[in-house]
This record gives C-alpha cells, structure tokens and sequence, in this order.
C-alpha cells in the first residue's frame, strides 16, 4: 500500500509530492502537469488497486462540464507518457515501478519485483 507521509505517496522508490506535483525517482525529478499529476495521485494512493477509467475521470476532471469529448484517449495518452517519465527517472529494472492496465478494468501502480 503506498504510504503517505507529509503530503508525499511512496511506491517503491517512487514518490509523488502533492504540494509540489513532483514525481521523483533515483535518477531525478519531474515536474508534473495538472492531468498526469492527478493521474499519478489516483493511482498511487492506492498502490495495486486498479482504478476505472471513469473513476480516473473523475479525479482528474471533477466538473463533466470540463471533461474532453474523449477522456479515455487523453487518460491513455497521459498513463503512456507517464510510463516514459517514470522509466526516465530512474525506476526500470528490478524494483521498477509500473502503471499497469487490466483490459476492460482499469490502470494501476505496483512494485515489479523481477527485472
């Protein structure tokens, strides 16, 4: 479960500071945009739980009135330049941190144990 601790999720040796919208890694930092930051926040607050596409929706555009005409095809395209961040920053190979998709479910973070 990921852990919070002064306003920063931990999964892994990734962490996301809610304050700052950074997501850091053992190779650096990023600063996050509002979208990816709200992605990254739904999933790691609860690390290995899968979370729907609509459920993610909601966390990144509360308001429907302020949702795209597609917001599948933006989660999508924000959780696969995410997964870029998090590989550029230092979380690949063993221990990796990754956003993993259950086909017709949802998206999740988790620790892959194996590299």
């Amino acid at each position: 479960m990921a852990v919070m601790q002064d306003e920063i999720y931990r999964v892994g040796k990734l962490s996301l500071d809610i304050g700052r919208h950074v997501l850091a890694g053992p190779r650096g930092e990023v600063l996050l945009a509002p979208v990816p930051f709200r992605i990254m926040e739904k999933l790691m607050r609860r690390e290995g739980v899968i979370q729907s596409q609509d459920a993610i929706t909601q966390a990144v555009w509360p308001d429907p009135d302020d949702e795209p005409d597609d917001p599948g095809r933006v989660i999508r395209e924000k959780i696969s330049k995410l997964r870029g961040v998090i590989c550029m920053i230092g979380m690949d190979g063993r221990g990796r941190v990754e956003i993993r998709n259950e086909r017709e479910c949802g998206y999740y973070v988790s620790v892959r144990k194996q590299g």
